[in-house]
């Protein structure tokens, strides 16, 4: 039987998860063992090296709460808002982002673990060289993704690469990497010794060297973006490759809400090289915000007030009680292509044959009055318009206030939802919850009046946990919590470290900037045929390819450990086609905009696309000084106080 490594459970317990078992791991604690016990045997080490992974995986925000949702709140396929009290997030509008704020300059504890293997594994007369190369390499990829994550973040960090101890202070004066480029010399370098070091298989949960490869071809990515070393795209282009062709593992196929990599249905996939495992015994909805914060709360009480037509069967008590403050947005859905009915083609959904012959497009710039496309009154007597008077406030200046605005036409037997949403890229109904969807075994309705409605509960926009965009996400939840989704109920999750599919995303992206369109055509149009079922991409030229892979790799990455974000920063430092034509390093359009949101009517007959404006939402701003985040102040002070080196990141 295949042992499976959970971090909530077992990962925690130090020693579970050894390959043969002493007892005294399982009772005694870490800080207990002599150094003859922990160093003197390959499963002791190993023991050691598991009780660092989580801090490592959590602390550097590759997976665990927020670490999806938050992230990708950031870009333009998502939205946090509440109007409870959480508000919107304030590094997508950079209303809360200072030289205060600590995006991860001090992991010397982790460090620390790291670099004791390393030094006393070299030094072991008990181990033999395999066991020391396995070892090792998996300390290194450890202290690899710390560095990563510094790097990608706030650029430089203090490079601790040994065993730092009190009798000698001196050795603690480690100067600041002068430099991003410095930097990513020592991320490249700790993960290339992981990738040449770990185990082609390894116990469910914990990495390979495949899984390794992946980290390794997305770090070379974001380094070539910020030093324009064209050797990293080299590296990216053989590790992605590697994995491709040598793995054993081919793309999932079929995917469904009820067979998907991102939640419990499908969670030990051969396409996931690894994740991060929770156990049910001691993981509960309100442990992560991509649960907690992603389920709405509705009552019966708000669903008859709205006059919905469908009830919600509330078969174990209320089906949603959770605190959704997290959307994604209309921007994100149309991402996803639809299948024209007549040519076969993959097209965005206002292009395909069967909407354009059933749908008038209207002028946006038409609607000008609270209610013009809809109202009503609840039960309540409080009023429910489309569009309302929040829609023509707070919006950003430059941009269309209203995107689109369609009608059904006369006699037409199919209505808007089905012509929008029916014969999408199969990620779609893995990734967003949609009118006229199900979810937890609930038809829902987002519609005006529907029973998940932005209007449904005490504010006519949404936001008082429920939508303020028209849609809930699914990706990165779970599918079926028991007995529903509510704050206590318990949970067995995962979360995606490491795919497949990123690495075909990977080596589309270096192949791009490579400008070998076919090569990265070919790389996107993997995963778009095996993943969304569609028809692949025929793009022929440098700008064509350029749209088709941001688009592919926003539906295959979209919520998935913030991946999204940091490859908006690597398009941005590129410039041209990956970023509206723009300079390299110049504002990153996509992020110094507004997001969408979709309102459609109670009969289904006419539909307005909008800024989300909701506690000034629209008012998104990026300067380029955050392509890094600022060092948090108090430690260059601190470094500062004993004379060491201590300059800020620029425009901080």
């Amino acid at each position: 039987m295949k042992k499976i490594f959970k971090y909530g459970f077992i990962g925690l317990t130090f020693a579970a998860a050894m390959s043969s078992c002493i007892d005294t791991l399982d009772t005694q604690p870490a800080s207990s063992f002599t150094g003859e016990v922990i160093w003197g045997s390959k499963a002791t080490v190993e023991a050691f090296i598991n009780s660092i992974y989580d801090g490592v995986i959590t602390g550097a925000s590759y997976a665990g709460s927020g670490s999806s949702i938050q992230w990708e709140s950031r870009t333009p396929n998502s939205v946090k808002c509440s109007q409870v009290g959480e508000g919107i997030d304030g590094v997508a509008t950079e209303s809360n982002i200072s030289t205060a704020s600590d995006f991860g300059t001090n992991f010397s504890a982790s460090l620390r673990k790291c670099n004791l293997v390393i030094t006393n594994v070299e030094a072991s007369t008990s181990l033999n060289e395999e066991e020391k190369e396995s070892l090792i390499a998996q300390a290194k990829f450890l202290r690899g993704m710390i560095f990563f994550n510094q790097a990608r973040k706030i650029g430089r960090f203090v490079p601790i690469t040994e065993v730092l101890d009190i009798e000698h202070p001196e050795a603690a004066n480690i100067p600041i990497t002068s430099s991003v480029d410095e930097s990513y010399k020592y991320v490249i370098e700790d993960l290339q010794a992981g990738a040449d070091g770990l185990p082609a298989e390894n116990a469910t949960g914990l990495p390979t060297k495949w899984a390794a490869k992946v980290f390794l071809s997305r770090a070379a990515l974001q380094a070539y973006a910020y030093t324009n070393d064209e050797a990293y795209l080299t590296i990216a282009i053989n590790a992605a490759s590697d994995v491709i062709e040598n793995s054993g593992v081919s793309l999932a196929t079929g995917l469904a809400p009820n067979k998907s990599l991102w939640n419990e249905t499908d969670l030990y996939n051969p396409e996931i090289l690894w994740a991060y495992y929770r156990n049910k015994d001691n993981t509960t909805v309100s442990s992560f915000d991509e649960l907690m914060r992603t389920y709405p709360n509705i009552s019966t009480d708000n669903v008859v007030n709205s006059k919905s037509p469908i009830a919600l069967k509330q078969a174990n008590g209320q089906t949603f009680e959770g605190w959704a403050i997290y959307f994604p947005t209309q921007d994100l859905v149309d991402q996803f292509l639809v299948t024209d009915e007549a040519t076969g083609e993959a097209l965005p959904w206002y292009e395909t044959s069967q909407y354009v012959n059933n749908v008038d497009v209207l002028d946006p710039t038409s609607v000008t009055d609270t209610g013009q496309i809809d109202a009503y009154k609840q039960v309540s007597g409080a009023s429910r318009q489309i569009p309302s008077m929040q829609d023509f406030l707070q919006t950003k200046a430059g941009y269309a206030t209203f995107q689109r605005y369609h009608q059904l036409k006369a006699g037409v037997e199919r209505d808007l939802s089905d012509l929008m949403y029916t014969g999408r890229d199969k990620r779609f109904y893995t990734a967003v919850v949609y009118d006229k969807s199900t979810w937890m075994n609930e038809s829902i309705e987002t519609n005006l009046g529907g029973n998940l409605s932005q209007g449904v509960r005490d504010r006519e926009d949404g936001g008082w946990y429920n939508t303020v965009t028209g849609y809930y996400w699914r990706k990165s939840n779970i599918e079926n919590p028991e007995p529903r989704a509510y704050h206590a109920s318990t949970v067995a999750l995962h979360f995606n470290l490491a795919r497949l599919g990123e690495a075909y995303m990977n080596l589309a992206e270096a192949q791009l900037l490579k400008k070998n369109i076919p090569a990265a055509v070919a790389a996107l149009n993997a995963t778009r045929v095996a993943h969304g079922e569609l028809a692949p991409s025929t793009a022929a030229t440098e700008e064509e390819a350029w749209a088709d892979y941001i688009r592919e790799r926003n539906c295959e990455m979209c919520n998935e450990g913030g991946d999204i974000y940091f490859s908006y920063l690597r398009w941005g430092k590129y410039g041209g086609y990956a970023n509206h034509g723009r300079s390299a390093g110049e504002v990153i359009a996509d992020l110094d905009r507004p997001a969408y949101k979709i309102q459609i009517s109670r009969d289904r007959t006419k539909l307005l696309i909008g800024q989300v404006t909701l506690l000034n939402s629209a008012d998104r701003k990026f300067t380029e000084r955050r392509y890094l985040f600022p060092i948090a102040q108090s430690f260059l002070d601190t470094r500062a106080a004993f004379g060491l080196d201590h300059d800020q990141n620029e425009g901080w």
